[in-house]
């Protein structure tokens, strides 16, 4: 085919053109608002995201974390034991104890200077011990002649002079060992006795009585002593019928703690006949 003559379609070719820059222009334009409406649309994501964070408290997060890993409280009624409170109660419950075959009676072991035996010297007609601890608390001068002077814990059967039908006689029993005691024990020094407590207790599920006096010694200087005063204990255990009850007897001067006479009748133990 031959080409046409030159010049004869140009006014078409022109129209051709002018149409093709129009479309090009309107897809610009298009482009450009569509650019525009994303860049406004993304601009308008970074604000408000931008704005939710400075709204937020600056302790949320680290608050967050601190309760995740926060103790929990004891249920009701119940305690969380720490660890010192267990090795406590382990150490409590290894500590040496004293044990009385004869008795029953099994009670602490005082740390040194207590060192396990009843002191011969107590044991008498109307006493007789069958185990025990003591510790030498001091000196004393008696009709001029030097002794040593024991604080001592002593266990043993009650004697058959010492009426005992049951339970009933528990207390009148107790009252009797301290008047007995008082001058075999305590008559070689100047002394007064008063009565501290009298009352009832539970020794193993067995009914017991107890009571605790005081010895105090107003020529203590005199007699060589350097302490004033001694507490002491006797405690009666009734171990059922057809057996001689348990006695304890404690006597602990104050140079040696008389808050172990209280220790030492909380750890009194029975065992069954």
């Amino acid at each position: 085919m031959g080409m046409p003559p030159p010049g004869e379609d140009w006014p078409a070719r022109q129209d051709a053109t002018a149409a093709r820059r129009r479309r090009r222009r309107r897809r610009q334009r298009v482009m450009l608002w569509l650019l525009t409406g994303v860049t406004t649309g993304v601009l308008v994501v970074i604000y408000l995201f931008v704005k939710d964070i400075g709204r937020m408290p600056t302790g949320a997060a680290p608050a967050a974390l601190s309760s995740s890993v926060r103790t929990p409280r004891p249920s009701s009624g119940r305690q969380l034991v720490s660890p010192s409170r267990k090795v406590s109660s382990v150490t409590a419950a290894a500590r040496p104890r004293v044990t009385d075959a004869s008795s029953g009676l099994s009670y602490q072991l005082l740390p040194s200077p207590w060192r396990r035996g009843c002191p011969a010297i107590l044991n008498t007609p109307m006493f007789s011990w069958s185990a025990g601890e003591n510790a030498v608390a001091g000196q004393v001068v008696i009709g001029g002649s030097t002794f040593d002077w024991h604080g001592n814990a002593c266990s043993g059967q009650l004697q058959q002079q010492f009426q005992y039908s049951g339970a009933a006689d528990l207390e009148p029993t107790a009252m009797s060992l301290v008047v007995a005691v008082d001058p075999l024990y305590y008559g070689g020094l100047v002394h007064d006795r008063t009565i501290e407590a009298s009352s009832g207790l539970q020794v193993s599920g067995h009914q017991a009585w107890v009571v605790k006096f005081l010895m105090t010694y107003p020529d203590a200087a005199a007699e060589g002593l350097n302490w004033t005063s001694e507490l002491g204990a006797v405690v009666v255990v009734d171990r059922g019928t057809g057996e001689a009850p348990a006695v304890f007897y404690v006597s602990v001067p104050a140079n040696l703690g008389t808050a172990n006479v209280t220790g030492l009748i909380d750890s009194l133990r029975l065992s069954s006949p």
